[in-house]
């Protein structure tokens, strides 16, 4: 996304991913993955909120507004990635849902967009990709 115009000190903050008055919610069962994500946007500075399934998840955006946006995998105990999406999604209309998964079969993609997420990457991604496609959806015009 090329800024242009006049940008708001907000959009600015976002383009430089300087995320400090930001709380992300990452949905993941697995320490190592959890660890690799917050590694990943350690230098944006956002605040990160850890749930360890996809209630976990539900439960957090439940009861706090602040919330900016959710990471969430698909393939988690408890709850999943779908059933936490369509929940929060209920909840919380506008928040940004970015899912991921290791499982590429045939249209996972498309049934995490149904279920309300804006976006799906596909594991193996690298850290720029995933802070470019949170970026997309911080950005408000």
């Amino acid at each position: 996304m090329e800024p242009t115009g006049e940008l708001s000190a907000y959009n600015q903050k976002i383009l430089r991913y300087e995320w400090d008055s930001l709380i992300i919610v990452i949905a993941e069962d697995v320490d190592i993955n959890y660890m690799f994500l917050a590694e990943a946007m350690k230098k944006t500075k956002a605040q990160l909120l850890w749930a360890k399934n996809g209630q976990e998840a539900v439960d957090l955006i439940k009861v706090n507004d602040a919330i900016d946006v959710l990471v969430t995998d698909i393939q988690m105990p408890v709850k999943d990635g779908f059933m936490a999406t369509r929940e929060i999604r209920a909840m919380r209309p506008k928040l940004p849902i970015i899912a991921y998964t290791a499982y590429s079969y045939e249209g996972v993609k498309e049934k995490m967009i149904l279920a309300g997420a804006q976006e799906c990457l596909i594991k193996p991604f690298d850290s720029r990709q995933l802070l470019i496609t949170i970026r997309k959806y911080l950005f408000k015009s």
